[in-house]
């Protein structure tokens, strides 16, 4: 439940931020043909991204066990990879992103063709969109339950709204509202989040005899915490716990967190930089 919604949140959070940008700079413009066009690009991102999310699940869903195993460790590695790339990409390029919308609308515009604002709002809130239903699908697998997607759609309903509601708190401009410590503590959540992703796909591998634990377990903290329990799964969907893990999970967590962390924070410290001329820095929104 935690990891879905803070996913959920910050990918919404995203695509709200993007929108609502659009939406006011277009509105000052006196546009309303465009304020349109932002809104029907928007909601076609989101039915698409729905769809095709549907649309590969009744794919895996006709495969073996194990072809479906093996289709699921897949996509824990690609949720890993996508979740790492978004991260350090918002803390490196939030800074020119209201610039550079801007721009793309300015262009649509001077070109009379509400098509390309309606075009500049689908690709935005799809990609976001598909980056969900990737994340979603991989805790789904990472989980292996038959059960597993029902919690999600409640978690994700209150990530969406939690999205809209500190969207709505930024664009009216509450002070004590810093989108900048939101994402910089995010992204930390986020970069353990992927390293439990990708600990579950190295499992999954080890179950199928595609990989070689090293050793079956390191250590056993079982007693303390069990995976089973409230706080394990927490501690389980924020920070990848598991009480009996191999050798070659440990191993991988071990290479995967610190170089990820210390790249979030050179993006972070980078975003922090003086804007130069015409960047059209979002603020707080590094």
């Amino acid at each position: 439940m935690a990891q879905t919604l803070l996913i959920v949140w910050r990918e919404s959070l995203e695509a709200a931020l993007i929108v609502g940008i659009l939406l006011a700079y277009l509105g000052r413009a006196g546009s309303r043909g465009g304020v349109r066009a932002v809104w029907a690009g928007a909601v076609a991102a989101i039915v698409a991204a729905v769809t095709l999310g549907v649309l590969c699940g009744d794919v895996v869903a006709r495969l073996d066990p194990d072809g479906q195993e093996l289709i699921q460790a897949g996509i824990l590695f690609l949720a890993t990879g996508v979740l790492t790339w978004m991260v350090l990409w918002m803390h490196a390029r939030a800074r020119g992103l209201k610039g550079e919308l801007q721009r793309k609308a300015d262009e649509a515009l001077l070109t009379g063709r509400r098509l390309g604002i309606a075009t500049v709002a689908f690709v935005a809130v799809f990609r976001e969109g598909v980056e969900t239903v990737l994340f979603l699908w991989g805790i789904v697998a990472q989980r292996a339950t038959a059960g597993a997607a029902l919690p999600l759609v409640g978690a994700g309903l209150v990530g969406a709204g939690l999205a809209i509601g500190t969207a709505w708190l930024f664009f009216r401009g509450f002070a004590l509202l810093q989108l900048r410590t939101f994402f910089r503590v995010t992204g930390v959540l986020l970069l353990f989040v992927a390293g439990g992703l990708l600990t579950a796909g190295l499992n999954k591998l080890i179950m199928l005899g595609w990989a070689p634990p090293l050793v079956a377990r390191v250590w056993d903290t079982s007693w303390l915490v069990r995976d089973d329990s409230v706080v394990g799964a927490v501690l389980g969907a924020l920070v990848g716990y598991r009480s009996r893990p191999s050798l070659l999970e440990v191993l991988a967590l071990a290479a995967y967190l610190p170089p990820m962390l210390w790249l979030l924070r050179r993006a972070d410290d980078a975003s922090r930089a003086p804007a130069g001329v015409g960047t059209g820095s979002l603020p707080h929104a590094a």
